[in-house]
Formats: C-alpha cells, sequence, structure tokens
C-alpha cells in the first residue's frame, strides 16, 4: 500500500516547520519552492546592509531536509492548484498531492502606494537585499568623489520606509556608514 503524500509548496520557514512536523509521519513529502535554499529573512538586512554574505543566511534545502528520511524537494516554480484533481501546477509538471500545504511566503505590499511601489526596493528576497547592498554602496563610493558638499548630502540620503523588526538596525547601520 502507498503512502500519502504530502506536497509543501515553500521552502521557508512554514514549508520547513511542517516538513520536519512530519519526520515521523507514516507519509511522503515533498517540498516544492522555486530557489532551492532556505532564506532565513531576519536577517536579510544584514545582506542589504553589507553586514553579511548571502551564504551566511541562505542554505541549501536538500542539506536541511536530508535527515528527514521521508522527504524529498523539487526545485520548481508553482504556477496553481488543480483542487478537483488534486495536482499541484508547476513549471515542471503537476505534482499530485494527498494533502497539499501552501506555505507560499509574502510579499512586499506597498498599501496601494504605487509611488512607493515604483520608486523602491522591496527587502523580501536575496536578490533584493543585494540590489539594496549594491545600491547603498554605489552611493557610498560615488559620495567619495563629488567635491559638491549639496550632492554629497543627496547621494548619501535613504529613506527606509517599512516597521518590520530589521527596519530600525538597517537604518541605523546605514546612518553611521554614511557619516
Amino acid at each position: 500500500m502507498n503512502r500519502p503524500r504530502v506536497v509543501i509548496a515553500g521552502a521557508g520557514f512554514g514549508g520547513l516547520t511542517c516538513a520536519r512536523a512530519l519526520k515521523h509521519a507514516p507519509v511522503d513529502v515533498l517540498l516544492v519552492d522555486r530557489n532551492n535554499y532556505h532564506l532565513f529573512t531576519p536577517l536579510l538586512y544584514q545582506v542589504a546592509s553589507a553586514l553579511l554574505d548571502p551564504g551566511e543566511i541562505a542554505r541549501p534545502v536538500r542539506q536541511l531536509i536530508r535527515p528527514l528520511h521521508n522527504a524529498d524537494f523539487l526545485q520548481a516554480s508553482v504556477t496553481g492548484v488543480d483542487l478537483e484533481d488534486r495536482r499541484l501546477l508547476t513549471d515542471h509538471g503537476p505534482l499530485h498531492y494527498d494533502y497539499l500545504v501552501l506555505a507560499t511566503g509574502a510579499r512586499t505590499d506597498y498599501f496601494g502606494n504605487a509611488s512607493l511601489a515604483a520608486h523602491t526596493l522591496g527587502l523580501k528576497e536575496l536578490d533584493e537585499g543585494l540590489a539594496i547592498r549594491n545600491r547603498i554602496l554605489s552611493q557610498f563610493e560615488a559620495s567619495r568623489w563629488t567635491t559638491d558638499a549639496s550632492e554629497r548630502r543627496r547621494l548619501l540620503t535613504f529613506v527606509v520606509a517599512g516597521g518590520g523588526p530589521g527596519t530600525p538596525p538597517f537604518a541605523r547601520s546605514n546612518a553611521r556608514a554614511s557619516r
């Protein structure tokens, strides 16, 4: 008799916690994520501030689930769910499930502010953290080579919008660095 198949979409905190909770359950677990790494998002602001390297907060999913003998991983992007036929639709084809867990994470919410969405960078993904880091470092570098005080002030002025736990330390570290 085949064991029930649990498909978990998302290898963030929720998806990994669910997979670990099923470690001793009589089920087969398939974890699906578009990235092959788990991102420790509470420290993402430190990558954006150039205090940590990306590899310090991103760990391979396969390494993290190795102790889970009933779990496997597929790197794929979820494109939909077919509830009637119990299939998770991905860019690698449909995946049958007996149980489905959707743990796909969060997106930056600009609360309808189109200007904010158009002129800012979010901080939910590793590539966003790196984009912020690169932008800040470029501004610091450009400020070193200008003799115009108002231009230097413009280059070293940053706006941090948001209220997550990483917001105050991110703002502090960049304020210190810009002096």
